[in-house]
């Protein structure tokens, strides 16, 4: 068991740094036209099976409750020099809101940290559109010739290029190729939620993660040098060498993104934890952090399935990338810092083993928080970030006892006193905080409460809420009032005073 110390340096340190080889198998030739066709496209028809391999048995039956869900047919292709990338990208939108929509809005993730990702040859429906460029260049309009009504559905095309960047950069530096690693966050254009505000997109925060999407499914076929070990969110479906490379297609979904990594340097090794397999791709002399990561993994993956609804998907991957951060989620897949493998203490102080494992358990909760029930990360971020602290308490206090969990919660105390404990609002935008108010509120003081709300509703009261919310909204997108409203029905309680305390200045 870590002692006292440990623990509260770890909480710290991961809050400091922004917290938050494929095997061959007969081929299957997956034309771009099989993948999504005219008419799936005009007749709202999803063929999904495909999907299948991707769930665990349990979960194969809600596919036939997704077939308006966004569909996207991503070609990627992978230069020589890994770190230049283009391809092709098909999304088959349907309009499920209950207006009409003139345009159709992509986000251009990686351009929060640069221009870098750039589109061309833009149609809808076999036809070429206007559109422009948006919101300090993260943002891609599309407009509509006709106005796409509700349940109607067009395909969206276009192709992409990029430079990933070598140098540590905007957005923790997840876009990057660096020590023969290249890590792919949200490489390609993706549909952003549509709600009561609209399309939700806005110029990208200092603070905060950036993907707000609903479920969708992803199809993507990937070129790469035949040297490259890839680890992709999905499965691979697919795999073949032709002209001494190898294209891989890999399916997953429903999901909320789609993460590529890739390097000759990884390694791997796997664990089964019922239906899903569980891999750690680490540099090879990194083999014990390797490990270390996948155990973690596996047990965090039981405590979080065995209280709040199984892990739906039959793959996990947790891959060692470069990052400012010391890990952040990805739907089926996590990222890891990976100057915290191999011996030796990371720049808090604290052993690169110690903080490992605080932070795989606060990222694998975040396939709870984040991939299944999605919020808005920019305008609400406690929902989640605050929510993948107390399961990583949960963590500690399911693995080591009571004893751990406390000194868990004394260290989310501590983070907080960074701001001298003052009673700043956890439920404001990103954007609304500094750097250091929103790691300390954030990661700290959101939990913090999370634990009284616990506390109010006493802990078996809280879990049976967690779950009963996880299967409620799982796939969905949620809002704190939602959270709120469920949580007062669970307990037959008032939350207002609880709430305003946590929201509001005195």
């Amino acid at each position: 068991m870590m002692s006292k110390l440990k623990i509260i340096q770890a909480i710290a340190a991961v809050c400091i740094l922004g917290l938050s080889a494929c095997n061959l198998i007969p081929p299957r030739n997956i034309s771009r036209a099989e993948k999504i066709s005219p008419e799936e496209v005009k007749n709202g028809i999803r063929v999904l099976d495909v999907y299948k391999e991707n769930l665990t048995s349990e979960f194969d039956p809600i596919l036939s409750g997704f077939q308006g869900a966004t569909r996207y047919s991503i070609e990627l292709t992978l230069g020589e020099e890994i770190n230049q990338y283009s391809g092709h990208l098909q999304a088959a939108y349907t309009n499920q809101e209950n207006i009409s929509l003139d345009k159709i809005i992509f986000m251009l993730i990686p351009n929060s940290g640069g221009d870098y990702l750039k589109v061309k040859n833009i149609q809808v429906d076999s036809q070429p559109v206007s559109s422009a460029i948006k919101f300090q260049n993260s943002v891609l309009e599309i407009r509509l010739a006709e106005p796409l009504q509700p349940g109607e559905s067009v395909e969206i095309s276009m192709d992409y290029f990029a430079a990933v960047p070598q140098e540590m950069g905007g957005n923790y530096g997840l876009f990057i190729y660096q020590e023969e690693i290249l890590a792919l966050d949200a490489f390609f254009p993706l549909i952003p939620v549509f709600d009561d505000e609209g399309w939700n997109v806005q110029d990208p925060p200092r603070n905060a993660d950036l993907i707000f999407t609903d479920a969708a499914f992803f199809e993507v076929q990937v070129d790469a040098p035949k040297d490259l070990v890839l680890v992709a969110s999905g499965n691979a479906v697919d795999s073949q060498l032709v002209n001494d490379r190898q294209v891989i297609t890999f399916a997953g979904g429903p999901q909320r993104d789609f993460y590529l990594a890739a390097s000759p340097r990884f390694e791997s090794v796997s664990q089964q934890v019922g239906d899903t397999k569980i891999t750690s791709y680490y540099p090879k002399e990194f083999n014990q952090s390797g490990e270390l990561v996948l155990e973690t993994a596996a047990k965090a993956l039981q405590v979080f399935s065995k209280r709040y609804g199984l892990y739906p998907y039959t793959e996990l991957d947790l891959v060692s990338t470069p990052m400012r951060a010391g890990g952040m989620e990805y739907s089926t897949a996590a990222a890891m810092a990976v100057n915290l493998y191999g011996s030796g203490n990371s720049a808090s102080g604290l052993s690169n083993a110690a903080f490992l494992e605080f932070a795989v358990a606060h990222e694998v909760a975040h396939q709870w928080f984040f991939n299944q029930v999605m919020n808005d990360q920019i305008d609400e971020p406690w929902l989640d970030e605050g929510m993948a602290q107390y399961l990583t308490y949960i963590y500690y206090l399911d693995t080591y006892g009571a004893d751990a969990s406390e000194e868990v919660r004394a260290g989310f105390e501590r983070y907080w006193s960074a701001e001298e404990k003052q009673p700043i609002p956890i439920g404001k935008p990103a954007g609304d905080y500094d750097g250091r108010q929103y790691a300390a509120i954030i990661y700290g003081r959101a939990p913090l409460f999370i634990l009284e709300l616990e506390k109010k509703m006493s802990p078996e009261v809280f879990t049976l809420f967690l779950a009963d919310y996880v299967e409620k909204f799982r796939w969905e997108t949620v809002t704190t009032a939602q959270f709120r409203s469920l949580a007062e029905e669970t307990c037959g309680c008032n939350l207002t005073s609880l709430f305003a305390d946590w929201w509001e200045f005195e």
